[in-house]
């Protein structure tokens, strides 16, 4: 059997293991949280992150062209740019795709070579153009911070709180400051 005919006919195997393995990033409670329920709007990140990657397998391994990698990409660069990850662990969703297919490829016993080769290209272009949304969402985080500095209110972009929370105790200051800005 050769590999992209083992990527299609194990697809469903090989996504399940793939979200696990990317939704394992998170902690515990997270991930637990964001494997076990299913409602997009009771959990976005996990819905996102799921809906992410079959779109980004369909194009990989289902398509002729990688066009439409990039929008199927996007949100899940942003909503990694804003967690706590560092680069590596942000875009290691590429890599945890080889560990997954290389894991199914040993189990099918393949010797694929070229077919292994392609599918390697692939999963770099995916962890490539990953890093580089990655890296322009961390800039436009960085920018939006900037310029609410820049504007005097370090309240929203820097060590701020919620603006509920400053309704509530001793954030007198803070809340007059928010109500000025609003």
């Amino acid at each position: 059997m050769l590999l992209q005919k083992m990527l299609i006919e194990n697809k469903g195997e090989i996504l399940d293991a793939w979200v696990d393995q990317v939704l394992a990033t998170y902690p515990e409670d997270g991930a637990r949280i964001f494997k076990k329920e299913k409602n997009q709007f009771a959990n976005p990140v996990g819905y996102a992150v799921k809906n992410s990657l079959w779109q980004v397998y369909a194009l990989l391994f289902e398509s002729e062209t990688l066009e439409g990698l990039v929008p199927a990409l996007r949100q899940l660069a942003k909503i990694r740019a804003v967690q706590e990850f560092i680069p590596s662990q942000a875009v290691s969703m590429a890599y945890k795709l080889k560990e997954v297919v290389k894991n199914c490829y040993r189990q099918e016993k393949l010797a694929d070579h070229d077919g292994w080769l392609a599918f390697e290209e692939k999963a770099d272009i995916l962890a490539y153009t990953l890093f580089d949304l990655y890296v322009a969402s961390r800039e436009q985080l960085h920018k939006a911070r900037l310029d609410e500095y820049r504007r005097g209110n370090p309240l929203l972009s820097e060590g701020g709180c919620c603006p509920s929370q400053l309704l509530t105790g001793n954030n007198a200051e803070k809340a007059e400051a928010l109500r000025n800005i609003l």
